[in-house]
């Protein structure tokens, strides 16, 4: 006796659907895939759609950094146009330098040289959009 045939033998009758039951799993089936067809359209439109909004919002944010707006008023809410001054983050391969270079340094020392140290200053721009929230409550 071969191995397959061994399987087959331990392998415990199975229940047979009907025809009924049949057609209703055929049917959910056709319906799963129907809706992950459309998960998937859905989610590749929402990735168009934002590197649209990205294109966007980088010529919005350049118009406003250019003529001085950092808040503009509108019906679906206010556009605010942010600038923010940040140290570069220190890179893994300045700590392991750091570390090996000043090896004979005690821990603290080496951490206070890193972080204390003068790192070049980036900006980053940002636009965010603030909706006015609307308050359901009736105060009578």
């Amino acid at each position: 006796m071969d191995l397959i045939e061994r399987e087959i033998i331990k392998e415990e009758p199975r229940e047979i659907p009907t025809e009924d039951e049949l057609r209703d799993f055929r049917g959910l089936v056709n319906e799963w895939i129907k809706m992950e067809d459309q998960i998937r359209k859905l989610s590749i439109a929402v990735r168009e759609r934002k590197v649209h909004l990205k294109a966007l919002s980088d010529n919005i944010q350049k118009f406003m950094s250019r003529y001085g707006y950092d808040n503009l008023n509108t019906n679906q809410g206010r556009i605010l146009h942010s600038i923010r001054k940040t140290k570069e983050p220190i890179k893994l391969t300045e700590i392991k330098e750091a570390l090996l270079e000043k090896g004979h340094l005690t821990g603290e020392q080496i951490f206070k040289e890193l972080f204390e140290s003068e790192r070049p200053v980036k900006e980053t721009t940002s636009i965010r959009r603030v909706v006015p929230k609307i308050s359901m409550n009736l105060d009578l």
